[in-house]
């Protein structure tokens, strides 16, 4: 996963989930959310930056903290 997004750190929600936060690029900018939730190679989900951005979807704690990262890293160009 970490070979072709950008990693963004460890989160921990407020169940005590542990995640590894990163977003995946394309053509330059943010495309996608890359959220890993364990060690195996299916162990993650993901999510279209846009519909996050635009939408307003993807409430989870970890689809937040990682937008905000992002955001606090001037990774967006619009």
């Amino acid at each position: 996963m970490w070979n072709y997004c950008m990693y963004l750190g460890p989160y921990t929600d407020s169940k005590g989930t542990n995640f590894d936060l990163g977003v995946y690029f394309r053509d330059g900018k943010v495309n996608s959310f890359a959220i890993v939730d364990g060690n195996e190679p299916g162990d993650y989900f993901s999510g279209d930056w846009r519909d996050y951005e635009h939408r307003g979807s993807y409430k989870r704690e970890c689809y937040i903290e990682a937008a905000r990262r992002v955001k606090e890293l001037n990774l967006i160009t619009v």
